[in-house]
């Protein structure tokens, strides 16, 4: 069985971490700025995408299911949560500095029924938003 979308998500942000990699969150970024521009139907947006489902051999889908939903021609297209997992994707791609923070945030239910189901992990979660604890008082002048 092929990873899920969700852990080659993870382990994109996990490269993009690790040092002497500097250059692959620029390559994202740049991969996720052209599926931007060039949209859901474009050879850029595959390119993106291609990046997070397991390949064997190369430019081959392990699970053709997994492609399909990202390209959103599994009929998901409109869905508005599967839209909503494909945004937060590409959003969450050019993000500079914080992209590891946030890249796999809203991202984990796009498996949902896919083989593997979903994989819910405490680390898809932004430090600055688990430890959020109190409310924001507002400053008085």
């Amino acid at each position: 069985m092929a990873k899920r979308i969700i852990e080659m998500v993870r382990a994109k942000k996990k490269s993009m971490l690790t040092k002497g990699n500097a250059g692959e969150g620029t390559r994202n970024a740049m991969l996720a700025s052209a599926a931007i521009h060039g949209g859901v139907r474009s050879a850029a947006w595959r390119n993106y995408m291609m990046q997070f489902i397991e390949q064997d051999p190369l430019g081959k889908p392990v699970d053709q299911r997994q492609l399909d939903r990202l390209l959103a021609t599994d009929g998901t297209l409109g869905d508005p949560q599967m839209d909503i997992h494909r945004a937060y994707m590409l959003g969450n791609g050019p993000c500079a500095t914080t992209t590891t923070d946030t890249f796999t945030l809203t991202v984990d239910t796009i498996d949902f029924d896919l083989p593997g189901g979903t994989s819910p992990d405490p680390t898809d979660f932004p430090a600055h938003v688990r430890s959020v604890g109190k409310r924001a008082t507002r400053n008085r002048y």
